[in-house]
């Protein structure tokens, strides 16, 4: 990987740093970092720096539920309703929908927990596992939104991670480093905007136009990130080797993780037309040599990660700028990644 390719994407996008990563099935990776760790300083940017993915966590969530299932804790056509049967006043119109059209964004719920709530679930500092459960009973209470079909949904995963709470014996976030960061011997994971490196937001945001490059975002400031109750729909992060070591159990039917069966059902596309999503990843129809993607942004970070067409390869890539035409870009440049 030639450090040229990553120095003229900053330099063309005006973004602090990007870095990136190609894992290939044999277990080597080359790690590549260019640009400074915040708009206006000095300080370079690390490979052992820790980056946030955002909603590319949406994988790691649904890795968590496949091993729940293969340890006999979960079922994948588990029906919502009876994981929450205890809560009071579940909509009907739940009823036949399970945790599997939720990890696809097929149940029917609203992309996210709404302006109203964003604000206070800012400041709540209850334990995870009850805002989850809070975010599951209102979301439940009301009827599902078109279900079956696809509706890019991070609420719907963080009613996945409340059932997660529920079945795996232990929060979420416990539940997440013992059953796959540990095994996988990822040590750099965390929840949250990360210490070192501080993501950019748009200076101004108009709907779904953003203009000109915002300042750092302050890590210790709260809106640095999404809440926290969005820790199993996108708040992860870790450097990049180690995002791509858990990546590179797609490129090796699973390995000493999961099931090669396990890892089919994972990537399995639904039927149907338009946008599909797996469980986390999408096929690219537009992107040449790829055969799964997938993006993710709280708005001041921009990641995306690919597989190559015959699943040898993972190409990985993160910058620490949060605006739509960055995020757009993360594309072609993990794209670039493989022909260089």
């Amino acid at each position: 990987m030639r450090a040229e390719l990553l120095e003229g994407f900053v330099r063309r996008h005006r973004v602090p740093a990007v870095a990136a990563a190609l894992v290939r099935a044999d277990g080597s990776v080359e790690v590549q970092v260019a640009g400074t760790r915040r708009r206006g300083s000095d300080a370079p940017a690390l490979a052992s720096d820790r980056w946030h993915i955002g909603s590319c966590t949406k994988t790691f969530t649904a890795v968590l539920w496949a091993r729940l299932v293969e340890g006999g804790d979960a079922e994948w056509d588990l029906p919502i309703a009876a994981v929450f049967a205890d809560l009071e006043d579940v909509h009907p119109g739940w009823d036949g929908l399970t945790i599997d059209d939720a990890l696809r964004c097929r149940a029917g719920f609203a992309p996210n927990i709404g302006l109203t709530r964003m604000q206070p679930a800012w400041l709540d500092t209850r334990p995870l596992d009850e805002q989850r459960t809070d975010a599951a009973r209102w979301a439940l209470q009301a009827p599902p939104r078109r279900p079956g079909r696809y509706v890019y949904s991070n609420l719907s995963y963080i009613v996945v991670g409340a059932a997660i709470d529920r079945l795996a014996g232990t929060p979420f976030e416990q539940a997440l480093h013992d059953q796959v960061l540990e095994p996988l011997s990822i040590s750099s994971a965390g929840f949250g905007a990360p210490p070192e490196i501080w993501g950019h937001p748009a200076r101004l945001r108009l709907g779904v136009v953003d203009l000109f490059r915002g300042p750092p975002a302050d890590p210790a400031e709260p809106k640095s990130d999404n809440p926290a109750v969005y820790a199993s729909a996108g708040r992860l992060h870790l450097t990049v080797e180690d995002w791509a070591a858990f990546c590179r159990i797609f490129l090796i039917e699973g390995g000493d993780l999961l099931h090669p069966d396990t890892i089919e059902r994972l990537l399995a596309q639904p039927p149907g037309r338009g946008t599909r999503m797996s469980m986390g990843w999408v096929k690219p129809p537009y992107l040449r040599g790829t055969s799964y993607s997938m993006q993710g942004s709280n708005t001041m970070w921009a990641s995306a990660a690919l597989l190559d067409h015959e699943r040898e390869r993972a190409a990985l890539v993160v910058g620490n700028d949060g605006r739509r035409r960055v995020l757009n870009r993360t594309l072609q440049l993990a794209t670039d990644l493989f022909g260089r």
